[in-house]
């Protein structure tokens, strides 16, 4: 009888989460698969050609073009996602003690560039960091200083691109992490503070262990949406100048809507893919988190 209960619960758990499961299988792993297949084929205007093995893949790691737009992605990517964290975890750490309206004030302004269009962003940006009419030399010219003409120059335009990468993805980090801090047993913070613990050594030793797990989620999410952002290096830069800021997945777009190389773009997709996911490991391996 007992046996014939579960069953029927499997069963009915299983119907259930068909429909989930059936969106999920449609939406993610028949594109995945189908990508795969492009990726071993030759296909040039959205026609099929000749069956070419790995030779995209070796294209796409060959490629000086390519392999350069990577290591910037990487770069760009690492150094937006730590000054995310770093911002988002002070911040929570700042509206945990205070508290109060002033405190839902600073999370609603923290979540406005996360919840706004990313091409608006960008083009606000982009016109903020003008050389001739931007708000950003125009402050500079009446306090005495040339203008800098942010996305017209290398380094400048790559410290641009990090800064509104993690501009637009602090707040994410900041609820993520204050939802982690609210959630804590006050109990323990109070038993280190009568063992005679400092700020620090409670902060470090209590408090970050205790939410590493909303830490953690939140740099796997913040780096993989930096890793394939396209609409912001596009908008703001287009991966000027002289490519200083062509990311991967500007390559990406140029591989498919511009010479319409549709079996090297799917190869490319794959190698961004197996990309995040050993980042991914990296950092779970660091933080030493069990799953």
């Amino acid at each position: 009888m007992k046996r014939k209960m579960s069953q029927k619960r499997r069963i009915g758990g299983l119907f259930y989460t068909l429909p989930a499961m059936s969106l999920l299988i449609l939406l993610l792993i028949v594109p995945l698969i189908y990508t795969i297949y492009c990726s071993l084929y030759q296909f040039k205007y959205m026609m099929k050609g000749n069956f070419v093995g790995l030779n995209n893949f070796i294209y796409c790691l060959t490629d000086d073009r390519i392999r350069n737009s990577m290591i910037t992605t990487i770069g760009v990517t690492l150094a937006a996602t730590a000054i995310s964290i770093v911002a988002g975890l002070l911040l929570a750490l700042w509206i945990d003690k205070r508290g109060g309206l002033f405190a839902y004030i600073i999370e609603l302004i923290g979540l406005v560039p996360w919840v706004i269009s990313m091409v608006v962003a960008g083009l606000l940006w982009r016109w903020l960091f003008n050389g001739d009419l931007g708000l950003f030399n125009v402050a500079l010219r009446m306090l005495g200083f040339k203008p800098i003409y942010v996305v017209q120059t290398r380094i400048p335009a790559i410290v641009a691109l990090i800064f509104v990468m993690s501009w637009r993805t602090i707040g994410y980090a900041m609820i993520l992490i204050l939802a982690g801090l609210k959630g804590l047993d006050h109990s323990l913070i109070e038993a280190a503070r009568v063992d005679g613990a400092t700020r620090l050594q409670t902060l470090f030793r209590v408090k970050l262990p205790l939410i590493k797990s909303q830490v953690l989620l939140s740099t796997i999410v913040l780096t993989v949406s930096n890793f394939t952002n396209n609409t912001i290096p596009k908008v703001l830069t287009s991966g000027g100048p002289v490519n200083a800021t062509n990311v991967v997945t500007l390559e990406q777009y140029n591989l498919s809507f511009m010479y319409y190389e549709f079996g090297r773009s799917s190869a490319l997709s794959i190698l961004i893919m197996l990309a995040t996911t050993v980042i991914i490991a990296c950092y779970i391996k660091v933080a030493k988190y069990e799953i």
